[in-house]
Order: C-alpha cells, then sequence, then structure tokens
C-alpha cells in the first residue's frame, strides 16, 4: 500500500526521479436503497404473522422448559451463594437446555447443568428415563389419595380397637402401592395385635375346656395357639397338663371299658384293653395284672372247650392227666362268671366220667389164651372180670391150631351196666 510520506532520494537518483505522487484512495458510498412505499395492510399481515411465530415459539419453549424441569429438577447445595443469584444461574441454564432441544443442538457439557457455590461443577450423566418406572410412578401417584384414605382409616379403625376392619384398610392400601412404607408398617402392626388377641382367647378357651374335662378340645385350641407364638413358654405348660390330662383320662376309660369286659367274660377283648393301657404306660399295675389274667382266662377257657368237644382224647392216660390238671387251674381261677363256671362243671363231669371205672365181664373156655391191649395178657380162664376206664379196648384169644379170635368193646362213661364178652377159639386151622 503506498504510504502517505514521500520516500528520500538515494543518492544514485535524479532530482526528477525523486518525486513520488500521492495516490490517496477513493472512498465509494454505497447506494442507499431507498425503501418502497409501505402499505399499511401488508405490515399489519407480517406484524401479525410474526407475533403468531413468536407466541408458538415461547409456548413450545415454555411446554419443553416445563417438561425438562419436571424430569431433571436442579438441586443447588447448601453453602452456594444467595437465593437470588441461584436463581439467576438456575435460569440461565435451564433456558439454555430449552434453547438447545429446540434447535436439536447438542451441548457437550449438558451433564454439567448443576450450579455448586456459584461455580458450575462437573456432575454425572443424567440417566435415560425408564418407561416402566415413569408409568409405575404414574399410577402411584393417581392411587395417592385412595391410599392415603385407606391409610387413615386404618387408624381410626385401630385407635378404635377394631382391628380386623384395620386390617382390611391397610391389606386394601398396600395393594394399591405394593411401595407405601406406611401401609406396610402399619398392617404389621395389626397383624401382631391381631395375633395376640387371638392367643389369648385361644389360651382362655382352652383353659376353661380343659377345667370342664373337655381335654381333647383343650389340646386343639392350645395347639392353634402354639402356632401363633410357638415359643411361648405359658402355653407349651398348659399343653403339658392338657395331655397328661388326657394321658390319665384314657387310661381311665380303659380301665373302665376293661372291667366291663370282664364281667361279660370276654377276654381277648378285655386283653386289647389292657394291652393298649401298657402302650401308654408299662408301668400302670393294674393293666400288668389285668393282662395276665386275660390271658390265663382265655388259655383255660380254649382248652376246656377242646376237651368237652373232643372227649375221646381222654382214653389216652396222658391226656386223662393233663384234663386233671387242668381241671384243677379252672376251679382256682378268679374271677370267675357264669359261662366259665359252666364250662368248669361240664369239665368237671367229663373228667371224672373218664376216670371212672367200668365192670367187664370176660368169659371164656379155659382153652384159649387171652390178652386184652393196653392191659396186658391174661391168660386162659373161664370166667374174670376187670375194671376199665372208659373207652375202646381190643381183646385177643389164640389157641395152637385154630384160628385167632379179636373183638373190640367200648366202655361209655358213667355206664353202670356190667359188660360181659365172650373169646373162645373154635375154628381149627
Amino acid at each position: 500500500m503506498p504510504s502517505d510520506k514521500p520516500t528520500r532520494p538515494g543518492q544514485d537518483q535524479q532530482p526528477s526521479e525523486r518525486k513520488s505522487e500521492i495516490i490517496t484512495p477513493i472512498r465509494l458510498r454505497s447506494k442507499r436503497i431507498q425503501p418502497e412505499p409501505s402499505d399499511p395492510k401488508r405490515i399489519s399481515t407480517r406484524f401479525l404473522l410474526f407475533l403468531l411465530m413468536v407466541l408458538a415459539a415461547l409456548l413450545a419453549g415454555g411446554f419443553i422448559f416445563i417438561r425438562h424441569v419436571s424430569k431433571h429438577p436442579v438441586i443447588l447445595p447448601e453453602g452456594t451463594g444467595g437465593t437470588e443469584q441461584r436463581e439467576v444461574e438456575v435460569s440461565r441454564n435451564q433456558i439454555a437446555d430449552t434453547e438447545r432441544n429446540t434447535t436439536g443442538e447438542t451441548d457437550p457439557a449438558n451433564n454439567q447443568s448443576e450450579v455448586l457455590s456459584g461455580k458450575q461443577q462437573p456432575i454425572k450423566p443424567q440417566q435415560e428415563a425408564d418407561p416402566a418406572k415413569e408409568i409405575l410412578e404414574s399410577e402411584r401417584a393417581e392411587n395417592l389419595d385412595a391410599v392415603t384414605r385407606l391409610v387413615e382409616s386404618g387408624k381410626k379403625h385401630e385407635k378404635g380397637g377394631r382391628f380386623v376392619f384395620a386390617h382390611t384398610d391397610y391389606q386394601e392400601a398396600l395393594k394399591l402401592d405394593p411401595h407405601s412404607e406406611e401401609a406396610r408398617k402399619s398392617l404389621k402392626r395389626v397383624k401382631e395385635q391381631i395375633a395376640g388377641d387371638q392367643l389369648q382367647k385361644l389360651m382362655s378357651d382352652g383353659l376353661t375346656a380343659y377345667h370342664e374335662g373337655r381335654y381333647q378340645s383343650a389340646r386343639t385350641m392350645l395347639l392353634k395357639a402354639k402356632s401363633f407364638q410357638p415359643d411361648s413358654r405359658e402355653v407349651q405348660s398348659a399343653l403339658v397338663q392338657v395331655n397328661e390330662a388326657i394321658r390319665l383320662d384314657t387310661i381311665e376309660k380303659l380301665r373302665q371299658k376293661s372291667m366291663a369286659q370282664e364281667q361279660a367274660e370276654d377276654w381277648d377283648q378285655a386283653l386289647k384293653s389292657y394291652m393298649a393301657v401298657l402302650n401308654i404306660d408299662p408301668s400302670i399295675s393294674f393293666a400288668v395284672q389285668g393282662k395276665e389274667s386275660s390271658q390265663e382266662h382265655i388259655r383255660i377257657s380254649r382248652q376246656i372247650t377242646y376237651f368237652l368237644q373232643n372227649p375221646g382224647v381222654l382214653e389216652s392216660d396222658k391226656q386223662l392227666q393233663n384234663a386233671l390238671l387242668l381241671n384243677e387251674e379252672a376251679r382256682s381261677l378268679h374271677p370267675r362268671g357264669p359261662r366259665l363256671g359252666a364250662q368248669i362243671i361240664d369239665f368237671t363231669a367229663l373228667v371224672d366220667a373218664a376216670r371212672t371205672p367200668v365192670q367187664v365181664r370176660i368169659e371164656s373156655d379155659n382153652l384159649t389164651e387171652v390178652a386184652v391191649y393196653r392191659i396186658g395178657r391174661l391168660g386162659s380162664f373161664v370166667t374174670r372180670e376187670l375194671s376199665l376206664r372208659p373207652g375202646t379196648y381190643t381183646v385177643v384169644g389164640s389157641r395152637d391150631g385154630y384160628r385167632d379170635v379179636r373183638q373190640e368193646i367200648v366202655l361209655k362213661p358213667g355206664q353202670k351196666t356190667l359188660l360181659r364178652v365172650t373169646v373162645i377159639c373154635r375154628d381149627k386151622v
């Protein structure tokens, strides 16, 4: 650019060349554009459109601003600048956020909008909104009034001692808002109160039933009370008393039952009753003695029945001896009812008849050798009388050169008529 100062000529320049021409730049004036004549109608229309656009922008910005503030409230820490300063800083940040949301620009420092002590401090990036969480919070907000009413109603019922109604209200409140801590704590408190009341009522009813002798009902109530408070020493002590009463009552009922069965001479059932008592307590003396007595009655009765039904077995000396011993045991047995007494009478008569001899006269020819099985050889004779116990006997006659003869005789118990038997070998071989 040419300088305003003249240059000094050099030593080798000519005088004519030392002069320089100063060129002053010419400033061009811009041609002012003359406005066209304004049309009043056109100006008012444009102004109205401009106002509508401004109003629409303000409404959109306000809506975005309110939505942003509702989702991301700015919390200022304590100890910062004055209230007015914080409000100004907050407003500035919120307006900046609104402008960026409106224009669609992305500010890399968008997540550092919190103002601490009048200065901008970095904060954690904002988390994205959870649609499910927003819906849940919206539902809770809708139910807030209903939950509050139910909780207040429950408190009134609880204060009036109507714990069941209070329980219903708190439970309904918790259904509407499962996250309501107040409803949860209130419901727990009322449940404990109801459980305590039920426990006391069950204890009272159970002890009443115990004193009235309704032991099973008492035990049922006390067991239910124990389910409310398993560690209660009071409930446990009451259960011990009731269980002992039930045990003693059961034993007494079995004792009375066994006595009735003995009187009816139903020794099989009496034995079962005594065994049931011994299963409860093996040391109970009446049950021990009753068991032994029942078993003895059952054994003797069965054996007597056998001999009465099979009298022929008494022909055996061994079986007769057993019958005699059995008869002695039966006579010494106590208690002895009518049925057993009748059995003993019949059995004694059978035994007496079985051991009472019957007179038998054997006649021969003095040439035949006579022998009686179970008795022995009698030799040869003309007449001989024997006293034999009732039973069946075989008499055999033998003689050299003659065929043997054999004859069976039956002696009935109690037979008083003399029995005559002839044994002679007549057929030659």
